[in-house]
């Protein structure tokens, strides 16, 4: 659908015929804007490039997604004001992705697109005051004295926005009013450069042809400040700072220098500290290897789009196989992606394709900061480097010519964005690979049952890894009752490490082994209780239970992060008698610490991984043997590889099992599984204790065995008989608002509009009802669902209620995803 925001009168008959382009803006509407394109931008304007335009009478950045012949139908179109790219932002099969994707999941093109630009790194249009020709006047004939004139001749130089007038000077902010309305400043529009700047640093080298030692000898033989710098360079190109961390006066003397034709001074991007790189060992492919490689191989050489599950049991060596398909891309000229679900795993895979790739590859993940991500970005888009790395959003990568696409841990919630372009990065690097010609790569040893589903009909070509190259078998596991190890216990003493997981634990350090013990929850309890009356402190904002938090003595919501202290006194009848209920990472740190006092123990969850840097320590730490015991959530299950684990603890395998969501079980599934791979991959064999209330659980009993096909056709069934996904169609419709009742009735206009949407095969509609997690930021939140064997069905129902979301009121949210992940 496409349109104009400015109607307005015919052009004249006569005149050279005028270029259309068609803009997509970030706004909540799915059509696009038509804007004329000025002759002298005419050969420069292209798809994929963002331009400024007017739209409701204020500056907008938008891009333009396609160009044709000026049709305007009696009506005058607004030029683009300014040109804002030489070359596209988005390559051409990018762009097509994007705006395909965009359709597919009901998202507006505008907001898809400028979810897909790096953070901050568009060029913006800010409201700000500007010194008018009277404030002009009042300067030149003294009329204003001391400070006031001080900060007007500040913004004589540029306009600044009332905010930076007011950092600047204080106690003068409310002057500006005063000052506005006498004329002597007026608001204006000001053009300003991304928020983000590449950070840049001055580097030196000797200029071209020059002799150093030569000029040592001759001409700098009496100044040997600057000899020294000379002498130095000759072992090649450095970065001033580091010149003047060893030289006094180094910048003084290479400015002498670069005036005397010596050295040659340049600016270069400032890139992220690179990760240790991993010792690249000769690899010999096992035969279910080397037939994975050959048929991957075979559709990177015809550059035909073929879709490759590689299921492979954990330790397979999956990432040998990665590594393989990269190297026969870049062999041909083109380019890699590779994504991992959680920013913790670059770390690792970055180790490795440097190993085997040198330096030539480019990171994207949101742990960057902002500067450091478009750097990355640019690289990109320059062509400087054929590789990109990253979690989700480096499936934006601005690469030219794609040769493969890597999907690791394929099954991990984390590649569903919830925010905005709800897309997922599966379905988006599926279409990716379609257009630009390349295979897709989707690994995973406990793949979803979507994936895993769509292979056994055909659509992904199923290749399997059953056994480890290094012929050790997979960890055995241990299944600890819960139940019996709590009814031995004295009557009110809490179980955390039973005696199985303790014994084992003392077992593996005494033998000079690792162990990692997962708990899926951090902090230290996760309620705090009255025992009188049974008041639990909640969250203000959230229906949530506070965490309580040794470390910081807080009681902390992990979803809006509202903390507060933990009270002396029950808030509800004055008891001054509570219980810490519940278990997080903090108190089984505390747990470990208390029973093996000699062992070296660290914990990983996002409160220690909050500082820069720190979740790389403690990982390297357990790779070289420095830590012997690490305790954390999830962040330890998925795909890292240390040698020296032989023991994994799982304190309560239950967790998470009786969410509200259809996939509980499966996720639990995976997470156990998961997490049991880290054991026995080196040299000597491995072992897990499970310990959990629900042994006989199909989610839980399968671990045992490592039975992913068992598994999947019990939880495939218990799908079948609900009608859910893989074997169904569901979409969400969630509304939320501050108040309750504007909630609901919002979220039962839109189901009203779902039920209207199909008469001969109505859609089935669920709600409104609240959702699981009732209030949240302090939002009510209510949730509609949409249900049908037919996709199109459901997607007919989803179009008519995303249609109603382009007339929000105000103080409401309101959103629609056709392939939701999270449930809560």
């Amino acid at each position: 659908m496409t349109g104009s925001l400015f109607p307005d009168e015919s052009p004249g008959p006569q005149g050279p015929k005028r270029v259309c382009a068609r803009v997509a803006l970030p706004f909540p509407s799915h059509q696009l804007f038509d804007y004329a394109v000025p002759a002298e931008l005419a050969s420069d304007v292209l798809p994929g490039c963002r331009v400024r335009v007017r739209a409701g009478g204020q500056g907008m950045v938008g891009v333009v997604v396609s160009l044709g012949p000026a049709e305007t139908e009696g009506r005058r179109l607004q030029p683009i004001q300014k040109l804002l790219d030489s070359s596209p932002v988005f390559p051409p099969h990018l762009l097509t992705a994007l705006l395909e994707e965009a359709r597919e999941v009901l998202c507006p093109p505008g907001i898809a697109l400028h979810a897909a630009l790096p953070p901050g790194g568009t060029p913006r249009t800010v409201r700000a005051l500007a010194l008018a020709a009277r404030g002009q006047e009042a300067l030149r004939a003294g009329a204003i004295r001391n400070e006031e004139a001080a900060l007007l001749g500040w913004l004589e130089l540029r306009p600044r926005t009332a905010a930076e007038l007011a950092r600047r000077a204080p106690a003068l902010a409310d002057r500006l009013g005063p000052w506005e309305r006498d004329g002597l400043i007026c608001r204006v529009l000001d053009e300003r450069g991304p928020r983000s700047r590449v950070p840049r640093e001055r580097w030196a080298q000797l200029a071209a042809g020059v002799d150093a030692e030569a000029e040592l000898a001759g001409p700098l033989a009496r100044a040997p400040r600057q000899a020294e710098l000379v002498d130095a360079l000759r072992a090649g190109p450095s970065s001033v700072m580091a010149l003047a961390e060893r030289f006094p006066r180094a910048a003084a003397g290479l400015r002498s220098l670069e005036r005397r034709g010596m050295v040659a001074l340049s600016e270069r991007d400032v890139l992220p500290g690179a990760p240790k790189r991993e010792p690249d060992h000769e690899v010999v492919l096992t035969g279910e290897q080397r037939a994975a490689c050959e048929a991957i191989g075979t559709a990177i050489e015809h550059g035909t789009s073929e879709s490759f599950l590689l299921q492979g049991v954990t330790g397979s060596g999956k990432t040998e196989i990665y590594m393989r398909a990269i190297a026969r891309a870049l062999d041909r000229g083109r380019q890699a992606l590779v994504l991992v679900p959680e920013i913790t795993l670059t770390h690792q895979i970055l180790g490795r394709l440097r190993a085997r790739f040198g330096d030539v590859l480019a990171v994207l993940h949101s742990g960057l900061k902002p500067g450091e991500r478009l750097a990355q970005w640019e690289r990109l888009r320059r062509s400087d480097v054929p590789i990109a790395v990253g979690a989700r959003s480096a499936l934006f990568a601005p690469l030219h010519d794609l040769g493969v696409i890597v999907i690791d841990e394929e099954h991990d919630s984390a590649y569903k964005n919830e925010e905005g372009f709800r897309y997922h990065a599966r379905r988006l690097a599926s279409r990716r690979a379609r257009v630009e010609g390349c295979p897709l790569i989707l690994g995973s040893a406990t793949p979803s049952l979507e994936v895993r589903y769509a292979a056994e009909r055909g659509h992904l070509r199923h290749l399997r890894l059953e056994h480890r190259p290094s012929g050790q078998p997979l960890p055995g596991v241990q299944l600890v009752d819960l139940r019996q190890e709590r009814a031995a216990l004295p009557r009110g003493r809490k179980l955390i490490l039973g005696s199985s997981l303790l014994r084992g634990l003392r077992e593996t350090t005494r033998e000079g082994g690792q162990a990692i013990l997962l708990l899926n929850r951090r902090g230290f309890s996760t309620q705090i209780a009255c025992i009188e009356c049974q008041h639990v402190c909640r969250c203000k904002h959230c229906d949530i239970s506070l965490t309580y938090h040794a470390g910081q003595n807080l009681l902390r919501c992990h979803y809006c992060d509202h903390h507060e202290p933990p009270p002396d006194l029950c808030p509800q009848c004055g008891a001054d008698a509570t219980a810490l209920l519940g278990l997080g990472t903090e108190r089984l740190e505390e747990e470990v610490r208390v029973h093996l006092p000699e062992a070296r123990t660290a914990r990983l969850d996002r409160d220690t991984a909050a500082r820069r840097g720190a979740t790389e320590e403690i990982l390297q730490g357990l790779r070289e043997g420095a830590i012997d015991i690490l305790v954390g959530t999830q962040m330890v299950a998925k795909g890292h590889d240390f040698p020296g684990v032989r023991l994994v603890g799982i304190v309560n395998g239950d967790l998470g099992l009786h969410f509200p969501d259809f996939r509980a079980a499966e996720r639990t599934f995976q997470l156990l599984t998961q997490v049991a791979g880290r054991a026995g991959r080196g040299g000597l064999p491995g072992r897990v204790i499970l310990q959990t209330s629900s042994p006989e659980h199909y989610a839980i009993a399968p671990v045992v065995r490592h039975d992913y096909e068992g598994f999947y056709r019990e939880e495939l069934s218990h799908r079948a008989s609900l009608g859910y996904p893989p074997l169904g169609t569901l979409a969400q419709v969630r509304v939320s608002a501050e108040d309750e009742g504007r909630a609901a009735g919002f979220a039962e206009r839109l189901a009203a509009h779902a039920r209207s949407a199909a008469a001969e095969q109505p859609c089935e509609v669920l709600g409104p009802a609240p959702s699981p997690i009732s209030r949240l930021r302090g939002r009510y939140r209510f949730q509609v669902l949409l249900k049908h064997a037919s996709p199109q069905v459901v997607r007919t129902a989803a179009e008519q209620v995303a249609a109603a979301l382009e007339r929000v009121p105000t103080g409401i949210r309101a959103s629609v995803d056709l392939h939701p992940v999270d449930m809560l």
